[in-house]
């Protein structure tokens, strides 16, 4: 590009991923030739279940006609770009004549733990990296120089029941049966990641409206006692217990200084979706209204929101000018594509200081996938920033400090990381 803005080299934070710190390398060809956003394009483009759901080679071979159909798509193009940087492979596309070649130079790198390191550190540039952890297992161990931990709180807020209530009780030792006993166990299951945790996530429905609510321990008994009893909650029992424990939470995020992480625009499960998720993008305005009270309400903890939906980019982004705790993070799930992309980066330069805005997650299984996200983002930021010099609204050096704090200071600010 004419203003020449190469970010190759520009470390990065990876915020939000899946990844396995014991097993980060591909453990088939599988993880990285079918990662969950090609599937669904395959599903989209015709390819049957039955086909999607064969194992080894039989799978790339089924899916061969359906690729064809997925050339245009900005993740096929990801997966190009780890076929032929980290591989060697130097295909154009997937097809009849080097499905072989292909299944072959992955397979060859099966559980390769060192070599999967190396892509996230030396190719992808990635500094630190947070994994998502669930607060109702045992604490992973993981190389504290690469990773820290945001511990996602699902599984209890908003979504308790019988049986994560049941892990909850085993992970702390004793039994909940009272509001009091599920405050103290939720907190213990906190504090067993002291230390190793720089954030809490909490995933959001668009229909979820428990934010306002302050349930007292007396209000919540019945709804305990049923949902141990009976295994069920009623609304209204699933929206007071879950904003008992949001309360708790950002309690214990303000004491602990730990970042909250609100991930939002995404409903499931929608019924003929994509089986791997089942999920469609939603927007709910009235959410955003309750949400906004309550970052005022707690001006001393840091949320960080991630969004799915283009619909609430300007949204977030009023809110982010307006509350000083808010912050914007990256582009999730169905925003992970460069014109998604390129639209929420140039709305929030021009609308927030560009310490709010975090430029980057992987949201990815492997550590191929890390590399994958890692070229497809920075490609799109350099554009951005190409197209603001090239209008006169940033010089060239001002461009390259923005991109290093989006890709990585931002985030080490934030996160303490």
């Amino acid at each position: 590009m004419s203003v020449g803005l190469d970010l190759r080299e520009i470390p990065l934070i990876d915020t939000h991923n899946h990844l396995n710190a014991k097993a980060l390398a591909l453990s088939t060809y599988e993880d990285v030739v079918f990662y969950h956003y090609i599937v669904a394009e395959l599903r989209s483009a015709g390819m049957p279940d039955e086909g999607l759901k064969l194992g080894g080679p039989g799978r790339l071979k089924a899916a061969l006609p359906y690729f064809k159909y997925i050339r245009n798509t900005s993740t096929y193009w990801a997966l190009l770009r780890i076929l032929n940087d980290i591989y060697g492979l130097g295909v154009e596309e997937i097809n009849e004549g080097n499905a072989e070649a292909i299944i072959k130079a992955l397979e060859e790198h099966r559980g390769d733990q060192a070599e999967a390191v190396k892509i996230i550190r030396e190719r992808a540039k990635v500094k630190r990296s947070l994994l998502t952890l669930n607060p109702l297992e045992e604490p992973p161990e993981y190389d504290p120089s690469l990773f820290s931990g945001a511990l996602r709180l699902d599984p209890l807020i908003p979504d308790i029941s019988q049986g994560s209530l049941s892990s909850l009780e085993a992970v702390v030792g004793h039994e909940v049966r009272s509001p009091a006993d599920l405050r103290d166990a939720f907190l213990k299951s906190l504090e067993r990641y002291r230390g190793r945790a720089a954030a809490l996530t909490l995933n959001l429905q668009p229909d979820d409206d428990f934010f306002s609510l302050k349930p007292s321990d007396l209000s919540i008994a019945p709804f305990l006692k049923t949902l141990r009893e009976r295994g069920v909650l009623p609304p209204d029992g699933r929206r007071a217990i879950a904003a008992f424990l949001l309360r708790e939470a950002l309690e214990y995020a303000r004491r602990n200084k730990l970042v909250v992480q609100v991930m939002l625009g995404v409903k499931r499960p929608v019924p003929g979706a994509d089986p791997h998720d089942y999920a469609i993008t939603v927007f709910n305005p009235a959410q955003l209204l309750n949400l906004a009270l309550l970052f005022g309400e707690y001006p001393d903890v840091k949320f960080d929101l991630i969004i799915a939906d283009p619909l609430l980019n300007h949204a977030v982004a009023v809110i982010a000018k307006n509350y000083p705790n808010v912050f914007l993070n990256g582009y999730w799930w169905y925003s992970m594509y460069p014109e998604i992309i390129s639209s929420y980066l140039r709305l929030r330069l021009q609308m927030l200081p560009y310490n709010k805005i975090g430029g980057f997650f992987s949201d990815a299984y492997v550590a191929d996938w890390v590399y994958g996200k890692a070229v497809l983002v920075k490609d799109a930021l350099s554009k951005v920033l190409a197209e603001f010099v090239e209008r006169g609204y940033l010089g060239r050096d001002l461009a390259l400090e923005i991109a290093e704090a989006l890709l990585y200071k931002n985030a080490e600010t934030l996160y303490g990381l």
